[in-house]
């Protein structure tokens, strides 16, 4: 798959614009950090500065997995991992994603949804990434109060999942390239709330890729939009339904877990977070300092950069297999690539996980305790 017609072909002016949606989001956080930093503060005011935190870091996440995304997808290089699926579980899956932002400006969400069960082949983060996106867009492009609409229909051997809004509508000038990378609607963008114009883009990729279509439409400034997305149905026979996450287990005794990156502050904040949830953890950030600690250590898991200033990650992963200690270690790599190359060289230099950053700490938190089940292993 090739990056869609249109592309830009001026860096710079991408650069300038991630930048400034770079410190939109940055600003806040070190307000909230200057909040928190201040003995006068209230406990309401505390509670407001990690809400904050927690919220705008989220956004940047997100965005600079869209920035990967977009990557990947001008490479060619996006694939899908394809289930059975039900369609109500990813549309519920992007509701929830999209909620804080529909709560927030307080618009009216109608849901209409095919009374019998919907099921797909279908990568369902993916589509779940694609209607999350034009939920949140339609909120994002839509006045406070205002009401969106969500509605899902089956159409002979495709199913018709339509979003519309009542928002600030697409003019006439941007309909032919809604779904070009970084495309930027100059009439709207004072009534938006960002972004780098990378979503749509992604989410006809993503649809094109589950052999769907989408398709925008809007009569114009202030007549709201609409987007209508096709799937078609069906799944392999005998395939059974997959969940788009997975059901909570029950916590353990805890695991051994030793935490090496060079960023000192990664490392720690991450094991604080692991030392919370019950875990025995202890950090180091080289690969030489962590091999003498886990010698006397002995991690049940080791999370490790893969750029250590002394060895490289996967020298490190090897040496670990080496130990008799370490052969039965669950090694997780965790970096900032994430290309498919650099997940095989993961894969053969002995680790059984590949999470790339900004890592979800929910997602630590689920590996963590499939391997304390014996199924992360």
């Amino acid at each position: 798959m090739h990056a869609p017609s249109g592309t830009a072909q001026r860096p710079e002016v991408y650069l300038a614009l991630l930048a400034h949606e770079l410190r939109n989001l940055l600003a806040p956080i070190r307000y909230a950090i200057a909040a928190l930093e201040n003995p006068g503060r209230t406990s309401a005011q505390e509670a407001y500065a990690l809400d904050i935190m927690r919220r705008h870091s989220q956004q940047m996440s997100h965005l600079l997995e869209e920035l990967l995304d977009a990557s990947r997808f001008a490479r060619g290089e996006m694939e899908l991992k394809k289930a059975a699926a039900e369609l109500t579980v990813i549309l519920g899956t992007a509701i929830e994603a999209a909620r804080p932002l529909l709560d927030r400006k307080q618009h009216t969400l109608a849901i209409r949804l095919p009374d019998d069960a919907v099921r797909l082949w279908a990568d369902s983060p993916r589509l779940v990434q694609v209607f999350s996106n034009l939920l949140v867009n339609a909120a994002k492009y839509t006045d406070p109060g205002g009401r969106i609409e969500l509605q899902a229909i089956r159409e002979g051997d495709h199913v018709r999942i339509a979003v519309r809004d009542s928002g600030i509508g697409i003019s006439q000038d941007m309909m032919p390239r809604i779904f070009t990378l970084f495309a930027q609607d100059s009439i709207n963008g004072s009534r938006s709330e960002g972004g780098l114009g990378i979503g749509l883009a992604l989410a006809q990729g993503i649809v094109r890729l589950h052999d769907g279509t989408i398709e925008a439409s809007s009569d114009g400034p202030d007549t709201g939009s609409e987007f209508v997305v096709r799937l078609p149905l069906g799944t392999p026979p005998d395939e059974p339904i997959t969940p788009t996450e997975n059901e909570p287990r029950g916590a353990g005794n805890g695991l051994r877990v030793l935490v090496v990156d060079d960023n000192k502050e990664v490392a720690d904040t991450c094991a604080m977070l692991m030392d919370l949830s019950g875990h025995k953890v202890q950090c180091a950030y080289t690969g030489v300092s962590a091999l003498e600690i886990a010698e006397q250590f002995r991690p049940e898991v080791i999370l490790t950069d893969i750029g250590l200033p002394d060895i490289d990650g996967h020298a490190f992963a090897r040496r670990v297999r080496e130990t008799q200690w370490g052969r039965a270690a669950v090694l997780v790599a965790v970096t900032g690539w994430g290309e498919a190359e650099l997940r095989q060289q993961s894969v053969a230099a002995g680790f059984a996980h590949h999470l790339t950053k900004p890592v979800d700490p929910k997602t630590i938190e689920s590996l963590l305790r499939d391997i304390e089940a014996g199924a992360g292993r």
